[in-house]
């Protein structure tokens, strides 16, 4: 058996098809040209902020636009930080940034065959209510035996460490 050839107008069909899916993915994503620039910088490797002026606005620091572009670009920076898309290290003066595993994830998922990933999963979420339905139960145990209290207060402790370690693996993903 022969398999039917595809057609100009099928292929075309489908490229059209997979690049407004990716548009689609990419319009939820929100982020501005600078912030895109910021981005493709980062893609690169680890910048400083007078990095990303420089390399984005051709802007040395002795430049009197200089300052406002540094703003800009910090800003922005700060937007990305908070939506956990770019991370650097705490101390330092002039700090570099780099992209988290989250922001990676993301960008990644505009692809027709990725889906969007999540900051917090399924079994993170499950460990959070788990804690707290426990610790629900455990202050309203009251007027229970000493071993259900006891009980309830051994699982309480377990799922606690079971959510503080789901927290420190959340951290890492967009840090």
């Amino acid at each position: 058996m022969t398999q039917p050839q595809e057609t100009p107008g099928n292929e075309f069909r489908l490229l059209r098809e997979r690049v407004l899916s990716s548009v689609r993915k990419l319009r939820h994503i929100e982020l501005t040209m600078l912030q895109i620039e910021i981005i493709d910088q980062l893609m690169d490797g680890r910048r400083t902020a007078t990095e990303l002026v420089d390399q984005i606005f051709q802007t040395k620091p002795g430049n009197p636009d200089f300052q406002a572009r540094y703003a800009a670009i910090r800003r922005e920076i700060k937007n990305l930080e908070s939506r956990g898309y770019v991370s650097t290290t705490l101390f330092g003066r002039d700090r570099p940034y780099r992209l988290t595993g989250h922001a990676t994830a993301v960008l990644s998922s505009i692809l027709p065959e990725q889906r969007k990933p999540r900051i917090l999963g399924k079994w993170d979420l499950a460990a959070l209510v788990t804690t707290a339905a426990t610790a629900i139960l455990l202050l309203t145990s009251r007027h229970c035996e000493e071993q259900v209290v006891f009980l309830l207060f051994a699982l309480f402790f377990v799922f606690l460490g079971v959510s503080i370690s789901s927290f420190a693996h959340t951290l890492r993903k967009v840090s």
